[in-house]
């Protein structure tokens, strides 16, 4: 039996088949939109929410105060007739010095020192004044942040014994006790993770240094303090034990020109006494002593310039943090408006509500199409079954 010959189709030309789906595609978007409008409640709601939503970040956020600190390092390098003359009064006077690097004190030494424990605690000991009370700033941070009467997620000071009315006093760092030491670290480890932030790029000139918190006055006085102790680290370790060590240099000194005032009178006895002597042999001591007299000059003068010349080389050492934005004149207030909140909620509202809408009546016209077709599938079955 021949095959069924199939009949010939008319090809159809694509950029028809576009014209002719131009026309649904915009009722399709007309109908998405009237979808949208007749939900309107649905639209309310989900405008509503993002809105509380946008208030309640806002009101978490809450004000906060940021203390920027800008600052560079000049670093003095030594000339090289200081430094010898530095190293020969080391080497005559039996004095050890310890050196200054001038690579090592840059930008991205004192970024790091900055943030180190021993700056931010010993920031934490010193006083500052916050709403007119005047405290050390670790008693401020932890009035700051409710520690001894707690919150929604954390438990109050108040309520532990050992805890109970704790506070630090004025002392050494190295005189805390073992409850104090913990604290301080808690306290250090907070301000690392949620209020200073240090920036440092080797391509840039400056650092920047930011402290935030809820008071302007804690943000302030703490960057302040900070800069400070930073600033003041090169003075209070390598130029402090140079300095000692040029206190032995300058008593040396002292020593040598005592002993030449001896050896002064000495000469002046002599000469007196061998005044009126006819013969030679009796001016030797007197001639001898003034040898001694012009060698013990001779080493006084050198050592009082050396000592001079090192002075002014411990100086040159010296790191300069030159401090480009001071924070007590570039402290800002960080909040969000209530205004932009209750904009960008309801911007926010309206497009993840109409994505839910549009996924929505897409999900349910699936559902439509997909019964339709099993309906039709069904019927064509049973006609089928019935002939």
């Amino acid at each position: 039996m021949a095959q069924e010959q199939q009949p010939y189709r008319i090809p159809v030309d694509p950029r028809e088949d576009e014209e002719i789906l131009i026309g649904p595609f915009f009722r399709n978007i007309k109908g998405m939109f009237l979808y949208i409008l007749k939900r309107w409640w649905i639209m309310l709601i989900g405008i509503a929410i993002f809105v509380g939503l946008a208030l309640g970040y806002a009101w978490w956020y809450g004000t906060k105060y940021i203390s920027t600190a800008t600052f560079s390092v000049e670093g003095q390098a030594p000339s090289s007739g200081l430094l010898s003359s530095a190293m020969s009064l080391a080497n005559s006077l039996g004095m050890q010095t310890t050196q200054g690097k001038g690579s090592v004190y840059n930008n991205n030494f004192f970024a790091n020192l900055i943030q180190s424990r021993r700056v931010i605690k010993e920031s934490l000991m010193m006083e500052g004044v916050m709403n007119g009370k005047k405290d050390l700033m670790a008693n401020h941070y932890i009035e700051l942040y409710h520690w001894r009467t707690g919150g929604l997620t954390h438990k109050g000071w108040n309520k532990v014994p050992r805890l109970k009315n704790f506070s630090f006093k004025p002392k050494p760092l190295n005189q805390f006790n073992a409850l104090e030491d913990s604290i301080i670290n808690v306290i250090y480890d907070n301000i690392i993770d949620n209020n200073l932030e240090v920036t440092f790029d080797e391509s840039l000139p400056f650092n920047t240094a930011t402290f935030n918190t809820r008071s302007r006055d804690y943000s302030m006085t703490m960057m302040k303090n900070m800069l400070d102790r930073s600033a003041g680290y090169y003075m209070d370790n390598v130029y402090s034990l140079n300095k000692k060590n040029m206190s032995v240099a300058d008593a040396r000194v002292d020593s040598l020109g005592r002993e030449l005032k001896k050896l002064d009178y000495r000469v002046a006895t002599l000469r007196d006494q061998s005044n009126n002597l006819v013969r030679q042999q009796g001016m030797v001591p007197a001639n001898s002593a003034a040898r001694e007299q012009s060698l013990l000059n001779t080493q006084y003068q050198a050592s009082v310039n050396n000592v001079e010349l090192a002075k002014v080389t411990l100086l040159t050492q010296a790191p300069i943090l030159e401090v480009i934005d001071d924070p007590t004149f570039s402290t800002e207030v960080s909040f969000v408006s209530k205004v932009i909140a209750i904009v960008v909620g309801v911007i926010l509202g309206i497009f993840f509500t109409s994505i839910y809408l549009i996924i929505s009546r897409a999900a349910k016209e699936s559902n439509r199409k997909l019964a339709e077709r099993q309906q039709m599938l069904e019927q064509k079955n049973s006609g089928t079954a019935a002939a």
